[in-house]
Order: structure tokens, then sequence, then C-alpha cells
């Protein structure tokens, strides 16, 4: 099965995670994706939870700048709860995802976002 794993060190910026998402959309992989404190760009919703990481940015940042939608490009991906329950979990302000993910075709853009469902293998 495929795997990607990952330290996420600065916020929101990708390290090759959408290229791996697109060369196996569709199929099951196994994530253990982390963030360290503060890198962490997402959230929660009713049903599910998400991530953005963006690809690039129009203009260099500035030291200590984070990316955001007006300058960066990027994919926000969504995470479905599981009866509920969360799969991102937050601990001491470091986010962590793993499991077995089968990862959907990139969509959008939407509110200059594209997206990417990661449906929770059964």
């Amino acid at each position: 099965m495929p795997e990607f794993k990952s330290r996420f060190v600065k916020a929101g910026l990708d390290n090759d995670f959408a290229e791996f998402i697109d060369a196996h959309a569709g199929e099951d992989v196994r994530l253990d994706l982390q963030w360290e404190r503060g890198a962490f760009n997402g959230g929660n919703e009713g049903e599910f939870q998400f991530f953005v990481l963006f690809d690039g940015c129009a203009e260099q940042l500035e030291k200590g700048e984070k990316p955001d939608i007006g300058n960066c490009h990027g994919t926000e991906y969504n995470v479905p709860k599981v009866n509920g329950k969360p799969l991102l979990a937050e601990e001491d302000g470091v986010w962590r995802l793993r499991g077995v993910f089968a990862p959907g075709e990139r969509s959008g853009p939407k509110q200059g976002l594209l997206a990417v469902e990661l449906t929770p293998a059964d």
C-alpha cells in the first residue's frame, strides 16, 4: 500500500503531499502526517475537519509571514469524521493525522483553493 509520512514545519507549505495524493487518487493510502507547533492551517466543521497546504505563492513571503489565499495557491483537504469522531488530533499544539484513506479527485477551485476529500478506509 502506498504510504506518505511527513512532518510539516512551515505554516501550511506543501512538501510533495499534493503530488502523492494526485498519483494515488481513488486508491487506499497510508498517511502519517504531523504538523509542528504553529504550522497547522485548518479547522473543524460539523461533519468534517480540514487542513490547507499551499503549493506556492505569487510573491516571496516576508520572514515570519504565513501563506494565505490572497497571495498563494493550494489545496484544502477534507477529512470526514467517523461516527462524529475527529480523525485529526491535536495535542499540545501539535496536530497529527494517521490512518488509511482513499483520496478523491481534486476539485474546484472554491474560494481560491482546490479541494480533495480524504475518505477514511473501511
